[in-house]
């Protein structure tokens, strides 16, 4: 091997190792995250808003402060580095899917998204799917968040990754350590499974096949 073939080898080694220990976002699916307390905004605020960008006015300052973090410790490709946040999904009263932690979103298209918090569809009625879009306030839709299976795994404080993928015309899959929870204090932890997006499952929050029975379309 010649000098310089070692050298190109070298400095390739070299990228790769920087593009490992530093995160990055897929391009065009930027974060929105901002320092600010409600109500007020700043100037990455006004330019998103100016273009026309749906802000997160609902999320608390720690969780802003969160996204902020997790964009600016990211590049141009790769996953973003392990955050000290669990990994949990808040089945909401009549509403969406909250949830947090290390998450790795995959489109039904293919496409990979990475965030720590997102707020999904589980009424079936969203215009933005897989995110929620509040249509099951118009909706009516009445689902406690009752959960009826019981832990898979013991509970662990540790970071962990998950990865959630969108089925077409179907579930939402999610791989990786989870703690689901309620109002009411139920709760079970699981590594892996299929979360109802149609709205139709008598086994909510989890999928019991029945969009195939109704004939449910994401797209």
């Amino acid at each position: 091997m010649d000098e310089a073939t070692k050298s190109a080898a070298a400095a390739a080694a070299h990228k790769i190792r920087q593009d490992t220990d530093k995160p990055s976002a897929e391009a065009g699916d930027p974060f929105i995250a901002y320092m600010n307390e409600p109500g007020k905004k700043n100037e990455s605020q006004e330019s998103s808003e100016s273009q026309g960008e749906q802000q997160p006015d609902d999320l608390t300052t720690s969780a802003k402060a969160l996204d902020r973090w997790f964009r600016e410790r990211q590049k141009t490709q790769g996953a973003p580095r392990l955050l000290e946040v669990p990994n949990e999904v808040l089945i909401t009263n009549g509403g969406p899917l909250q949830i947090t932690g290390n998450i790795t979103l995959v489109h039904e298209d293919g496409r990979v998204q990475y965030a720590n918090h997102l707020s999904l569809c589980r009424c079936g009625h969203s215009r933005s799917k897989p995110v929620c879009d509040d249509q099951h306030v118009d909706m009516e839709f009445l689902h406690s968040g009752k959960i009826y299976e019981v832990s898979e795994v013991a509970a662990s404080k540790r970071p962990s990754k998950i990865t959630v993928s969108c089925i077409k015309d179907g579930p939402i899959t999610f791989r990786g350590r989870i703690r689901l929870h309620n109002q009411f204090r139920q709760e079970c932890v699981k590594i892996r499974g299929s979360l109802c997006r149609c709205g139709q499952s008598a086994n909510k929050p989890f999928c019991d096949g029945s969009h195939e029975r109704v004939g449910f379309k994401t797209g």
